[in-house]
């Protein structure tokens, strides 16, 4: 058994020798053909066959390499149906969700007596083109009219909050009531809140010296704190429910001590418009 054992062991290193000899002797040859020499017949035949046996080699694993290639793109395309099929599973279910709040936003436009919300506006973009500076918390005009479906008393807002309403259009130009004119008919209806209570009350003044916002028609009796938000009401037809307007940063009461006067520092700064957008109700082109 063990005389078995060492002539198959030795059979292993004769093996193994025999190999590294080969190996040895075609990289010896093929440096030798490297050169620009003339071959001779049996370097020539030697040559050929190492050729012919490297096709015979190569081909079979060139072939598992494609087939290895095809697989792993089979299996990426089958990654991207799944993920397309996910994405496409999840647009129903979106779909159904903007159903159920389209739903849910009209029962509420009802309960509250509210004629429109910012869903039903899309944006057209404006730039300030013109702004008199003895009447700079006044009016501003910017660059779209008429021409581009721009209409009086539609809303004007910016990347952070209200901005005032338009109050009169050229065919390429419109001028913008600022909500920081002193105008007794720029009262707006505006709701005060901390994320769950409501107030409601009336923008309807700003303080030039404090740069603050004044609202005013609000009960002593009712609960408002300093650093709650304030956004249109929605109601009075003009100004969609939801645009945010400013913060509460201080609060008083009237000369009878009846009602409140909250001062609001505006989320928008009306020293620096430059851009803006026009809502344009979405059935207005209809």
């Amino acid at each position: 058994m063990l005389k078995y054992k060492k002539k198959k062991l030795a059979l292993r290193y004769v093996i193994l020798a025999i190999l590294i000899s080969i190996i040895l002797f075609l990289v010896i040859f093929s440096y030798t053909l490297k050169t620009d020499r003339k071959l001779n017949k049996v370097e020539s035949l030697i040559k050929d066959v190492i050729v012919f046996s490297q096709k015979i080699v190569y081909v079979p694993f060139n072939y598992l390499s494609d087939k290895v290639s095809d697989f792993s793109k089979l299996k990426d395309v089958e990654k991207e149906n799944d993920i397309l099929n996910t994405s496409l599973d999840r647009m129903s279910s979106i779909e159904a969700e903007n159903v159920e709040l389209r739903r849910q936003i009209e029962k509420l436009k009802e309960e509250l007596n509210i004629d429109y919300v910012l869903t039903d506006y899309e944006y057209l973009n404006a730039t300030v083109v013109s702004r008199n500076i003895g009447y700079w918390y006044n009016t501003i005009t910017l660059d779209k009219g008429s021409y581009s479906g721009v209409e009086v008393d539609m809303v004007v807002i910016n990347a952070k909050g209200l901005i005032g309403k338009v109050i009169s259009t050229t065919t390429f130009t419109s001028e913008v009531r600022l909500i920081t004119t002193n105008d007794s008919n720029n009262k707006i209806s505006v709701l005060v809140s901390d994320g769950n209570n409501k107030v409601y009350g009336l923008l309807n003044k700003y303080d030039y010296d404090t740069n603050t916002l004044k609202i005013e028609g609000i009960s002593n009796t009712l609960q408002v704190n300093i650093g709650d938000m304030v956004y249109t009401s929605g109601m009075g037809g003009v100004f969609p429910s939801g645009i945010l307007i400013g913060k509460v940063n201080a609060i008083t009461t009237d000369e009878y001590d009846l009602a409140k006067i909250i001062n609001v520092t505006p989320s928008a700064d009306f020293n620096d418009i430059n851009f803006v957008s026009i809502l344009k109700r979405k059935s207005d082109e209809k």
